[in-house]
């Protein structure tokens, strides 16, 4: 029984990331860009439940993933733990690792809700090696045909304090040390939003149809938005990915 409920433990917290087509549109490119190299020390700032820090110890990389939230991390320890991977229970505003210590800093769909993002850019350069890299996807939803009510109920229901643009987020890099490499909006066409639309709607909607939904949404879906964003140099998206280095 008990490796019945931790079986079906791991495939909760997989299913909540990887069968979430928002979640993965914004995550896979990410990973790609992150390109986790063996021995590379990564530091993974609102780890959350871990599901992508496995991801990186399998390609060699050393990993610490911190977050706030104890039941998260016990999810983390328990799914995602093992060889190469160290889970921490701390805030973002003052992280428990050594100076100069990280090759790399990831945070993944965290710095929107942060009470205050400059002071953890600042324990993120602390941390980070000469010349180490700082790698963040970031809720943007600046398409202007995003609603401002969409905009607002995202506000509310997933506490987000701050959207981004690459102006802004490039302005408060400078300002705490970094450089602004490259950056690129995800879920950037009328087709994302139409398919964001319909990924909302499962959420309403009963447990048996919402999975056929979200399995339609993540396999075609997914390539037919990957298809519509190919040939595309957007200006703005739903959410925005970058990567620095601190100078």
């Amino acid at each position: 029984m008990a490796l019945f409920d931790r079986a079906r433990g791991y495939l909760t917290v997989r299913m909540r990331k990887d069968w979430n087509f928002r979640r993965v549109m914004e995550t896979a490119p990410a990973m790609r860009w992150l390109d986790a190299q063996r021995g590379e020390r990564i530091l993974d700032i609102g780890c959350g439940e871990g599901t992508y820090n496995y991801r990186m110890a399998r390609c060699g990389a050393v990993v610490v993933g911190f977050d706030l939230d104890l039941k998260a991390l016990r999810a983390a320890t328990d799914h995602h733990g093992g060889r190469g991977v160290v889970y921490l229970q701390s805030d973002a505003d003052a992280i428990p690792v050594k100076s100069n210590s990280f090759d790399t800093v990831v945070s993944l769909c965290v710095f929107e809700h942060l009470h205050d993002d400059g002071q953890v850019l600042r324990e993120a350069h602390r941390a980070l090696r000469p010349d180490g890299r700082l790698l963040l996807t970031l809720d943007s939803l600046s398409r202007p045909d995003v609603p401002k009510g969409w905009r607002d109920r995202h506000r509310k229901k997933h506490a987000v304090r701050q959207f981004y643009t690459v102006p802004t987020i490039k302005a408060k890099l400078e300002q705490h040390g970094f450089q602004l490499n490259r950056s690129k909006y995800l879920l950037s066409s009328s087709v994302d939003m139409r398919v964001i639309r319909w990924s909302y709607a499962t959420e309403r909607m009963h447990p048996v149809p919402a999975a056929i939904v979200r399995t339609f949404l993540i396999t075609v879906g997914r390539l037919v938005c990957t298809w519509a964003n190919a040939r595309s140099r957007a200006e703005n998206g739903w959410t925005l990915l970058i990567e620095a280095s601190r100078v």
